[in-house]
């Protein structure tokens, strides 16, 4: 009777044996996982999953013996300096003597020892400030480079003589990032915007940062002690996803002014809340140029604008690559993106 249910038992027993080896086998190729997730690596608030991604692929290499691999960029970058000095004197001559041989052409950089957190494309919209190209080069790739980013810096002109649209040159630069791509997010960065501290972190987040909180031009000043605090000008950094939400910027504010604004009503109308850095750490120097063009008309289009972002923006751009040149230390993109209607509106 013994042997006949030994014999029943077999069968169950064989099953048994095969689930656990399977279960064995999931665990030991899924181990670098496991040990990330117990280790508290699971995606953060402000961690994006691609980065998180690339980071569970870094151990899984590590465990594999791969002699490739590069360990995780830690979180606080090691090289900070804190408080930094602005150069307004450095031509992109001489920028591109001591900054290029570290940089691929194009403009893009990526920590040599480490695996980095963020891929982030720097777009930059840009009309007659060649004097501005060098200090802002020379500054920003330091100080990303300090930050241990994978980035790319992308200068958006705009043909012509026409009336400036950043909004327009801003959508250009996205869409064509891209193509290049793809990025954890996105910076819409002014030329003559430049941060004073590197422990302000250009990390990108679920939340939409504004990251141009206190400048010089405003005696430091932060957005919240400003005549408003929706202020989105200067420079901020999105993913993604919140501009395929908003549709991106508004492609009808020709002149200096207003699209920042309509963006901020643009996130508020989608609920999207807006992160800042503290002002002590978030501080810029504004480099000295003329004044531009001011749109007489911003706050009147922006009200008429209210609700009808959906059919103003990405989804609606039309414009024509004139140039796309890959510099020692940027991509320049050369842009045809119409002209303003008559009269302006």
């Amino acid at each position: 009777m013994a042997v006949d249910r030994i014999s029943k038992a077999r069968p169950f027993l064989a099953w048994t044996a095969r689930m656990w080896s399977a279960i064995a086998l999931t665990m030991l190729v899924g181990g670098c996982l496991v040990l990330q997730r117990r280790s508290g690596s699971l995606p953060s608030a402000r961690t994006p999953i691609d980065a998180v991604g690339r980071q569970e692929r870094a151990e899984c290499g590590r465990e594999e013996g791969n002699k490739g691999y590069l360990p995780p960029c830690p979180a606080t970058p090691p090289g900070l300096q804190g408080k930094l000095e602005v150069r307004e004197d450095i031509s992109l001559e001489e920028t591109v003597k001591e900054l290029a041989d570290g940089v691929r052409v194009g403009g893009s950089w990526s920590p040599p020892q480490c695996l980095p957190r963020w891929k982030i494309a720097i777009i930059v919209p840009f009309r007659d400030r060649q004097s501005q190209v060098g200090p802002f080069l020379y500054h920003m790739h330091k100080f990303l480079q300090r930050q241990q980013l994978n980035y790319t810096i992308y200068i958006v002109e705009q043909e012509g003589t026409d009336l400036f649209n950043r909004a327009r040159l801003l959508n250009v630069g996205y869409l064509q990032a891209l193509t290049d791509g793809p990025f954890d997010c996105y910076a819409f960065h002014d030329i003559d915007m430049l941060p004073e501290d590197d422990r302000h972190l250009y990390h990108c987040s679920p939340q939409p940062r504004h990251l141009a909180v206190a400048a010089s031009n405003q005696n430091y000043r932060s957005s919240h002690s400003l005549a408003y605090n929706k202020y989105f000008g200067g420079a901020c950094l999105m993913t993604q996803e919140h501009l395929a939400r908003v549709n991106g910027w508004s492609n009808i504010y020709w002149g200096w002014g207003g699209e920042d604004d309509d963006m901020w009503r643009r996130l508020s109308f989608e609920n999207i809340p807006v992160w800042r850095f503290p002002a002590s750490v978030a501080r810029y120097k504004t480099i000295k140029h003329d004044p531009q063009t001011v749109n007489k008309k911003r706050y009147q289009t922006l009200q008429r604008n209210t609700g009808r972002y959906p059919h103003d923006g990405l989804s609606t751009i039309k414009y024509v690559i004139k140039s796309r040149v890959s510099h020692p230390l940027y991509t320049y993109i050369l842009a045809n993106i119409g002209t303003p209607p008559k009269p302006l509106t």
